[in-house]
């Protein structure tokens, strides 16, 4: 799809199909939600998702690219990664997720069979680890085990209702990340 400044009406009814998705996929699975099941709870005609959208799949795609593009991260610039820094900007990232937290326990569900956690490790990779961790490296394992272990807390996280608080959780993969990385 080309790359063009939506109009406030796209954008409405974009949302208006993304939230009847999210509201599907609290009572089903994707392989269970039809097109016509959308546009049903969306209030919309089938010939609109389709001028947006190819599938529930696509939709679902755009949706997770949407929470992905809102998460708070760290400066890469190397002059402030300092503790409390990446402890106070991993800390927004929990706070957002915490905020969100209907969108993030959906997609990290069984119900939504996406790639989201997939998407959300390699943003976490991408954003938290190291400047100049390469593929094949110790450390760029490392970082993949830190990464793929914060997923599974932030899943677990949301699904026990969030038991600590953000910077609890934020501090607890600070030390886990120094201890594997270090």
């Amino acid at each position: 799809m080309a790359e063009q400044r939506e109009n406030r009406r796209v954008r409405m009814t974009k949302r208006l199909m993304k939230d009847a998705l999210m509201e599907l996929l609290e009572q089903k699975e994707l392989a269970n939600i039809s097109v016509t099941a959308i546009c049903n709870t969306a209030d919309i005609h089938r010939s609109t998702f389709y001028k947006y959208y190819k599938d529930p799949a696509d939709l679902l795609g755009d949706l997770e690219q949407d929470y992905l593009d809102w998460i708070p991260t760290p400066s890469r610039d190397p002059q402030t990664w300092d503790e409390e820094q990446l402890l106070t900007e991993t800390t927004a990232f929990f706070d957002y997720v915490r905020q969100n937290e209907r969108g993030f326990r959906v997609l990290l569900g069984d119900s939504a069979s996406s790639d989201f956690a997939v998407r959300l490790k390699d943003l976490i990779c991408s954003k938290y680890a190291e400047p100049g961790c390469e593929d094949g490296s110790t450390s760029y394992y490392a970082n993949l085990y830190v990464a793929n272990g914060t997923v599974g807390m932030l899943r677990e996280w949301v699904n026990s209702d969030f038991p600590i608080s953000s910077r609890e959780i934020a501090e607890m993969m600070y030390l886990f990340s120094v201890r594997v990385t270090g």
